[in-house]
């Protein structure tokens, strides 16, 4: 390619990306999760399935192996061989057949965006380690729709380097919506089987605007009602091992390492954990769009990291308050209150603070009023109050607050939702 040719590629390119961009930018992008039917998947489809997994593996741990004594960026991703450690240690040279080029570069490319990364935080001061070289390979990168997969009709799909169409389920999520764009995807491997993660494009005019409840909501998070509302409603939700997990552990710390048994009884339990995420996922995806559904909402950054370490470790790690928190703090209708402001010793009638309350204690009682309310609902009317104090700058003036009513909560008990009483 001559010179000439080579710039009139390059601006042609370039041209391209900025109008896709300035296209973006009236678009709303959203991801859709489909799995692969794996029951409907020929013996020759599974295994290359499974192979360009397998052989990404190799090729990254081939880079890391490269990237020791040489620049990274000069690594050939046209390269048809790797080498890898066998069973006996012993250094073995493979040959690349499943995994496609686009494939590859896309392994080098993520290798190369992790570097970045660790060099960004170690350069702010945080301590880093180095990439470590994997048994396993997650995500595969399907970068331009039409060539490294395509969608046929309500259920298949076609990828690049997989003999004939493959079987999905859900691609009825969006694949009438009208005017919507696909763009690139990401061909996952997971424990509980192969999903394929299309993003999409949809103008902003064609979604239908969402109707919220005209009201303000405080979210107050705690241990024994991880989520409680300032007009009463409680959730609970925690999700502890299965008494099949607890079996299956038991049964990989008696089997032997590197034994095929073993690999198969770590498969099982990763599929289990993976139950447990996803169960997890579901309840937290509820929860924070039914607090979206207000119009206003007031939450304190609460550092949850610190109740782990300290006498709740176990309710946290099985609980939905990090996902909820990820989910809800970031969102612009959320009104965020730092976690310094005492939200549950303030008296909301007469302005004084509580400081002889303790953790054991469910109920609020101000020592100077008298006013009493339950400990998690009080906190969570006061984070109303507080923020709007914090964010107008007005004086704690006296304010009228009606006495508790006793209401109905629900609480959601491991994915399950039950009427209780509470006030």
């Amino acid at each position: 390619m001559t010179d000439d040719k080579r710039l009139q590629k390059n601006e042609k390119i370039r041209s391209s990306g900025k109008a896709t961009r300035e296209k973006r930018k009236s678009q709303i992008c959203r991801v859709f999760k489909v799995k692969v039917d794996v029951s409907r998947l020929s013996a020759k489809q599974k295994e290359h399935l499974k192979m360009i997994f397998t052989e990404a593996k190799w090729l990254y741990n081939d880079i890391l192996q490269y990237s020791e004594n040489n620049d990274i960026n000069t690594y050939n991703t046209k390269t048809k061989f790797v080498n890898i450690l066998n069973k006996n240690k012993e250094v073995e040279t493979r040959e690349l057949k499943y995994i496609s080029a686009r494939m590859k570069q896309s392994v080098l490319a993520g290798i190369q965006s992790s570097i970045k990364s660790l060099s960004r935080l170690k350069k702010n001061g945080r301590k880093v380690g180095r990439l470590k070289y994997i048994s396993d390979y997650r995500s595969i990168d399907l970068m331009q729709y039409g060539w490294t997969y395509k969608i046929h009709g309500k259920n298949r799909i076609k990828i690049q380097n997989v003999p004939g169409r493959v079987i999905v389920n859900g691609l009825e999520q969006f694949i009438d919506t009208p005017n919507i764009e696909i763009a690139n995807a990401k061909l996952l491997n997971t424990p509980s089987g192969y999903y394929i993660a299309i993003t999409t494009y949809t103008p902003k005019e064609d979604i239908k605007p969402r109707e919220y409840i005209d009201k303000e909501i405080g979210v107050d998070m705690g241990i024994k009602n991880h989520i409680t509302l300032s007009n009463g409603e409680k959730f609970s939700a925690s999700v502890g091992e299965t008494e099949r997990l607890k079996r299956l552990q038991r049964k990989l710390s008696r089997q032997v390492k590197g034994s095929n048994n073993r690999r198969k009884t770590l498969r099982l339990i990763q599929r289990e954990y993976q139950k447990l995420t996803n169960r997890k996922n579901d309840i937290a995806n509820k929860l924070v769009a039914y607090i979206l559904s207000y119009e206003k909402i007031y939450m304190q950054d609460e550092q949850l990291s610190n109740w782990q370490k300290g006498l709740f470790g176990k309710q946290i790690q099985y609980s939905i308050l990090g996902k909820v928190k990820a989910k809800l703090i970031n969102n612009p209708r959320v009104e965020v209150l730092d976690r310094s402001v005492p939200t549950t010793k303030f008296c909301p009638v007469c302005q004084d603070t509580n400081n002889d309350i303790q953790l054991g204690d469910d109920i609020y009682t101000c020592p100077t009023c008298g006013y009493t309310e339950d400990r998690d609902i009080h906190a969570a009317r006061n984070m109303i109050i507080m923020c709007k104090i914090v964010k107008n700058n007005l004086p704690r003036g006296p304010r009228e607050v009606k006495p508790a009513e006793t209401v109905k909560s629900t609480v959601v008990e491991t994915g399950r939702l039950q009427p209780v009483s509470c006030g």
